[in-house]
């Protein structure tokens, strides 16, 4: 059952980070970036909410507390070295993930250190 949920979810994944890369690419000022954002808003509540139904509840099911506990922590380190924006051509799998993410992750927070500083400098 695991296997089905997590097939199920990526392709949903997928999208949504090609969606968000679009939207990057788009710009605010595009007459249709609202709209292709209120797209992806919606797809991303759906996604969520199938989490919550399906892989969470089984979760809390099968998983004791210290096993959450541990998963959380594990959640939390990844989510300290993955990239601040997305990138859909590295794929969705574990080994892409480890290998690639790390060093895009911090080409996108220098990207997003200069991005801030050039706007309390007033350039942008």
């Amino acid at each position: 059952m695991a296997t089905k949920i997590i097939d199920e979810r990526l392709p949903e994944e997928s999208d949504a980070k090609q969606a968000l890369s679009d939207l990057y690419d788009l710009g605010v000022d595009h007459p249709e970036f609202d709209w292709h954002l209120s797209v992806l808003g919606e797809s991303v509540l759906a996604h969520a909410t199938q989490e919550e139904r399906l892989e969470f509840t089984q979760l809390r099911k099968h998983a004791d507390p210290e096993r959450l506990g541990k998963m959380a922590r594990a959640f939390e380190a990844a989510e300290a070295l993955a990239p601040t924006r997305p990138h859909p051509s590295t794929g969705e799998s574990a080994v892409a993930n480890i290998v690639v993410g790390p060093p895009i992750a911090v080409f996108d927070k220098v990207r997003d250190a200069m991005r801030d500083w050039r706007k309390q400098a007033g350039e942008g």
